[in-house]
């Protein structure tokens, strides 16, 4: 353990000297223009994105030590406990009020003071009203599945993780309300650099919690005290950059927005269910080995998440010009879509086929010697990588949806991909480790998720044709996919015929630059491309 932290160590510092000069060199060189869309999004998007990144990676280190140090069963019960938390009560309480926020200050500043007033009112009271009823009632629920004999009662360990990881939520709130205000001014960049801070500290933290040997508990306070101290700094940027927090119970404006912000937060509680809600159907019909399935099917997921940080990036950073354009010409917006979807799709393909490929490499360097263990995780993660094209498609236009004030459609959306997440997962995950067969369990979730995008994807269609906003996939999907077949058809030899680790870093090394020049050759990267790319730098042709 000690060898790994110096080794940890290490490359934070080394992480943390390239952040400090590229936030250097970014503050000396560049410069803002206001009349160049171009080059703001990719300000918006590509800082945003560095940084999470930057994020992302202090996450994958931890989760390095975690999987290493941890027993999975324990840290199964763990993640079922922060899944519920921090997914499904975060995500009620939040009430889609976000993006509505933003999207109502993007519309008009001057509201600005009003409205955060009034949102972080309603978010308080839904965490003190709901929260703690919902989690009481899971917790039955499992204890009541494990009295039939169909899975394990919680842990204690994990019914005191829930507990503790409630008092998350207010904090959480509000710093969720400060940067609904920096979304809508379009400085995405500050959050971001917040969320940089934040990771340091949770970083730092949660290294203290395995070098004490506090475990699963200790893991649930350390999350309650770094999301106290970001709030706080985010009551120190609102105050210097917006105005002093408010809190302002106005009823009849509460009254108006409901009917506004709860499209939205089904959609966003609709999205979890579908995507996520298959670990706690795991998790009850697991029977003993409830929580060790739990952590094998968590694991490909958080692999993901590496990936999965660059969507809100780009749909985020694009959001305010959706809203925009949304009260023009559809020619305006379904130009702007098709645009990030191009980019969306040149990312996602090589990603997939890169962990497909290389599932498992991934598994082995964060498992070790508790590899055989982590055995199924393999199979998961090599499946459910195909579903971030589609992913990366459905996320978009959602955001294109609610620009256009179509929440209502996205809810419909989302019902129908539920209950058929649901529907599917029910039936195939139970008939699975009935037939004691609970790899397969895993790997039948993995495929259900893929099939939810496409039921979305397909809801989706037909409201954004009535719109004129249909979008053309295949033109944008066809280079990317063959580019990412190029790529795999240099890499899988590498893989098969040089041992271990060569290999693995063979692969690596030469995977993109095929993946490059296969598009090049295809003609993914052209003219308009080009064109683009000297706006951002601010050049003409």
């Amino acid at each position: 353990m000690n060898n790994r932290l110096i080794l940890v160590f290490l490359i934070i510092g080394a992480a943390l000297t390239l952040l400090g000069a590229g936030t250097w060199l970014w503050r000396r060189y560049y410069r803002d223009d206001p009349t160049n869309t171009a080059r703001r999004i990719f300000k918006n998007s590509a800082v945003t994105f560095g940084l999470r990144l930057f994020v992302r990676g202090l996450d994958t280190v931890i989760l390095f030590l975690l999987v290493g140090a941890l027993d999975p069963a324990a840290l199964g019960a763990y993640n079922t406990a922060a899944l519920l938390v921090a997914q499904y009560l975060a995500t009620f309480t939040e009430f889609g009020l976000g993006v509505w926020l933003t999207r109502e200050v993007a519309r008009n500043p001057a509201v600005a003071r009003q409205l955060f007033g009034v949102t972080l009112a309603l978010r308080l009271c839904l965490i003190v009203a709901a929260a703690a009823p919902i989690a009481w009632l899971v917790i039955g629920i499992y204890n009541g599945l494990g009295a039939l004999g169909l899975s394990e009662p919680l842990t204690t360990e994990g019914r005191w993780a829930i507990w503790i990881l409630l008092f998350t939520l207010i904090p959480s709130a509000y710093s969720g309300a400060v940067t609904a205000l920096y979304n809508a001014a379009e400085r995405m960049e500050v959050p971001a650099a917040v969320e940089v801070l934040t990771a340091l500290l949770s970083f730092l933290a949660r290294i203290a919690v395995l070098a004490l040997g506090w475990g699963v508990i200790g893991l649930a306070w350390a999350a309650v005290l770094v999301s106290s101290i970001t709030a706080l700094i985010f009551l120190g940027l609102q105050i210097r950059t917006f105005f002093a927090p408010t809190l302002s119970f106005d009823g009849p404006t509460i009254r108006k927005l409901i009917p506004q912000a709860l499209p939205l937060m089904l959609n966003n509680l609709l999205s979890v269910i579908f995507f996520r809600f298959d670990l706690f159907i795991v998790r009850a019909f697991g029977g003993s080995n409830a929580d060790l399935l739990v952590q094998q099917y968590v694991l490909p997921y958080q692999l993901l998440n590496i990936a999965l940080v660059l969507p809100p990036a780009i749909t985020f950073a694009v959001f305010p010009l959706l809203a925009r354009r949304a009260g023009g010409a559809r020619s305006e917006l379904f130009s702007a879509q098709q645009r990030t979807l191009r980019l969306l799709l040149l990312i996602a393909f090589p990603l997939a086929m890169g962990m497909t490929l290389l599932a498992d490499d991934l598994v082995w360097i964060f498992a070790r010697r508790r590899f055989a263990e982590y055995l199924p995780s393999v199979t998961v993660l090599a499946v459910l990588a195909w579903f971030l094209p589609l992913s990366f498609t459905n996320g978009l236009l959602q955001y294109v949806l609610i620009a256009i004030e179509r929440q209502t459609s996205i809810t419909r959306a989302f019902v129908i991909g539920a209950i058929f997440n649901l529907t599917a997962n029910l039936i195939a995950i139970p008939l699975a480790i009935r037939l004691g067969r609970p790899e397969d369990a895993l790997l039948a979730a993995a495929l259900i998720t893929i099939l939810s995008e496409v039921v979305l994807y397909a809801v989706f269609r037909p409201v954004l044709h009535q719109e004129g906003l249909q979008p053309n996939l295949l033109p944008l999907m066809w280079q990317p996919a063959l580019a990412s077949l190029a790529m795999a058809g240099i890499m899988l030899p590498a893989l098969l015929w040089l041992p271990g680790w060569i290999g693995s870093l063979c692969a690596i090394l030469i995977g993109p630059p095929v993946y490059g020049t296969a598009l090049w050759l295809t003609g993914a990267i052209g003219t308009e491309e080009m064109a683009l790319a000297r706006r951002i730098v601010g050049r003409t042709s």
